[in-house]
């Protein structure tokens, strides 16, 4: 990876967190009774949002043009994405931080269950007419049809999913 887009990714990461950081201190502010400042903190959590969204932009790189996409997105990029994971949770060990290497656990287990919905040996994805997903919005975990009643990644219960229509 370039130097730039070391530079850029961590642009992005400082504000995708700041970002994050003020929508939750908007909602503080509204709790505290403070509504004007909740609105300018969401103002603010929204202009970083926007920000963080154009550097990913920048650093996305190119789409796949030709008919191999679906192989580049579960051959190339979930098995980067798994690697990566992989060394994040040895290093979140040899540092003892276990609440990290946990929760990172449960994201590497969210996006290896991504790759059963590829059928390698077509090199196509199994979609039925009829699928509907859920997507669990504390680790990602994506169910078919109707959402589980217990996340089998990370527990959290069937409100925590989203339908993605």
């Amino acid at each position: 990876m370039e130097e730039n887009d070391k530079n850029l990714l961590q642009t992005y990461a400082l504000l995708s967190r700041a970002a994050a950081r003020k929508k939750i201190y908007s909602l503080k502010a509204l709790k505290e009774d403070k509504p004007r400042t909740a609105h300018l903190l969401r103002a603010l959590s929204e202009s970083e949002a926007a920000q963080a969204r154009r550097i990913l932009n920048m650093i996305r790189g190119k789409i796949d043009p030709t008919e191999n996409y679906l192989a580049t997105v579960f051959t190339k990029e979930i098995q980067e994405i798994l690697a990566r994971y992989t060394e994040e949770i040895k290093q979140a060990k040899a540092l003892g931080l276990t609440t990290v290497a946990n929760a990172l656990s449960q994201l590497f287990d969210a996006e290896r269950r991504l790759t059963t919905f590829y059928a390698y040996d077509v090199q196509d994805i199994r979609v039925a007419e009829d699928d509907r997903y859920h997507v669990c919005q504390f680790c990602g975990f994506v169910g078919r049809s109707q959402p589980p009643d217990i996340c089998p990644v990370c527990g959290a219960k069937k409100e925590t999913f989203m339908e993605i229509q």
